[in-house]
């Protein structure tokens, strides 16, 4: 019977948490510094010491590939990320590739022969230090120039991270992958949330990614003597962005429930105590699991951005930062790792991801699912976010069973 081997599979967890660790027991690997390139040459050591197929694509993904007795096989993914947030959290990504390292590990000891070929990816810049899902829009190809001529960070940034890679937009671009022979798509991550969590259950079975849609939103009104101007003659363009907020805070709430508004950034000029702001600058974002609600939240949103603006007597400019469409799992596939985790004798349920993953570019082109294990308190994205060795042993447990199940059949 194929096993995990459990001391194994920890060390390998502890080996690349070691690359960019913090004092504070968290991670700093964004893409392209100095311990992301580290944990790069650590996943290939790691493969090419196993005796594994070891590649890396234009876009700087990488593949270590159980190869099948049949060269013409179909190929089955199995993938996550290796980068981190600036001091982000130990499992964030790297869960789901070690998670996969352990996979091949584990059937290249047994010996079995397997019908397909198992790869298992470390996708580029997943977390967006240079652009979110780099490596897997890239290999799907979801990327155009004018995607990485619009960077968030800009093109400069972009440029450089690319060359401390070895690599090019042109690389980027040509990176694009023939799924013709590929099986399917499976990743695995902490669920970064406590929903397992506080209904005390072990897997959560991903059916859909929400879409993203990001926006810079500009509001200008008039300077004025902040002491001199009367209230009512004031066109203050942070009283529209703040009403705008609580606004969008009770539209959301109330109408597009289990949708989610956020705006991450705001910036006031002229920025001084006696001064009434004349220009604010705001990151907005929203996320839905269905494209039809995230394009009526869109409309509502925007209706109420207009309104706050008349309101308090401003103009009011969009641009657009970014759209990710909602990305749908396969139903077999979903099906599949409930029945992993039922030989595992693990407790499941199905969920909707509200946060971006790799499983998203890859289902446009492949059947895919993704499931998560439950993470401490629900921290992510921090260096005290956690899973415990038990439930990082159950994601290895059900990928295992899971690919074993496509095997038979």
């Amino acid at each position: 019977m194929v096993v995990i081997n459990p001391l194994r599979f920890l060390e390998l967890m502890a080996a690349q948490s070691a690359i960019g660790a913090t004092p504070e027991g968290g991670l700093n690997r964004p893409t392209s510094s100095d311990d992301e390139l580290r944990v790069r040459r650590w996943f290939a050591d790691q493969a090419q010491q196993a005796g594994l197929d070891f590649r890396t694509d234009g876009a700087g993904n990488q593949s270590a590939t159980l190869l099948s007795p049949d060269p013409a096989a179909k190929t089955l993914l199995i993938g996550s990320h290796l980068d981190s947030v600036p001091n982000g959290g130990r499992f964030d990504g790297a869960l789901g590739v070690v998670v996969g390292l352990e996979v091949l590990l584990a059937l290249k000891e047994s010996r079995i022969l397997l019908p397909f070929h198992v790869e298992v990816v470390n996708f580029t810049d997943e977390e967006g230090t240079l652009r979110g899902l780099l490596g897997s829009a890239a290999m799907t190809g979801r990327l155009t120039p004018a995607d990485l001529a619009t960077v968030r960070g800009g093109a400069d940034a972009l440029q450089a991270g690319l060359a401390r890679l070895g690599l090019s937009t042109e690389s980027v671009l040509a990176a694009v992958r023939d799924f013709s022979s590929v099986l399917g798509y499976l990743e695995v991550h902490i669920e970064q949330g406590t929903r397992l969590e506080r209904a005390n259950l072990n897997i959560g079975v991903v059916t859909g990614i929400v879409g993203v849609r990001s926006y810079w939103l500009t509001f200008t009104g008039q300077a004025a003597h902040a002491g001199t101007m009367p209230m009512a003659d004031r066109h203050d363009a942070l009283w529209g962005a703040s009403n705008l907020i609580q606004d969008a805070r009770a539209c959301v709430m109330h109408d597009f429930q289990p949708g989610v508004v956020n705006f991450g950034s705001i910036h006031a000029e002229p920025g001084a105590f006696n001064i009434v702001p004349a220009q604010v600058r705001m990151a907005l974002e929203f996320r839905h699991g269905d494209a039809a609600t995230l394009e009526a939240m869109q409309i509502a949103l925007f209706a109420l951005i207009h309104q706050n603006a008349e309101k308090y007597g401003l103009s009011s400019i969009i641009d657009s930062a970014g759209l990710v469409p909602p990305a749908l799992m396969s139903e077999p596939l979903v099906a599949l790792i409930e029945q992993a985790a039922a030989d595992c004798d693990l407790t499941h349920t199905r969920l909707m991801s509200f946060a971006g993953h790799d499983a998203q570019s890859l289902a446009n082109v492949t059947p895919s699912v993704m499931f998560f294990v439950p993470s401490i308190n629900g921290i992510s994205h921090n260096p005290a976010e956690d899973t415990s060795p038990e439930d990082c042993m159950h994601a290895a447990e059900v990928m295992l069973r899971a690919v074993l199940r496509l095997a038979d059949g």
